[in-house]
Parts: C-alpha cells; structure tokens; sequence
C-alpha cells in the first residue's frame, strides 16, 4: 500500500473512533454497572498500618 493510502485509512479510523467514543460516553448508564452507584453506600475498610518490612 502507498503511505498516502494508509494515512487516510488511519484518519478515519480515527474518526470513527472518536465518534464511537462520544456515542459511548454521552450515556453513563452504558457503561457504569448499577453496582457502582451502591458501593457508594458500602462500609469502607480502613488500610492497617504494615510496615513490617516485607512486600505483600
């Protein structure tokens, strides 16, 4: 293939992929699972302090 060819395939493909993108993203609720929202109201669990020298 010529450069000239593969840059214009690399174009649109850059198009269809910011359109595809804005599609995607415009609606929350296509890409957050309900369970997100609920973990909201879930008990946080408190990191302890671990300095005890060895990697985990």
């Amino acid at each position: 293939m010529q450069k000239r060819n593969l840059k214009r395939i690399i174009q649109e493909l850059d198009s269809l992929l910011t359109e595809l993108k804005s599609e995607v993203y415009s609606d929350p609720e296509s890409f957050i699972h309900p369970w997100y929202e609920q973990a909201g109201n879930a008990p946080k669990t408190i990191p302890g302090e671990d300095d005890d020298g060895y990697a985990d």
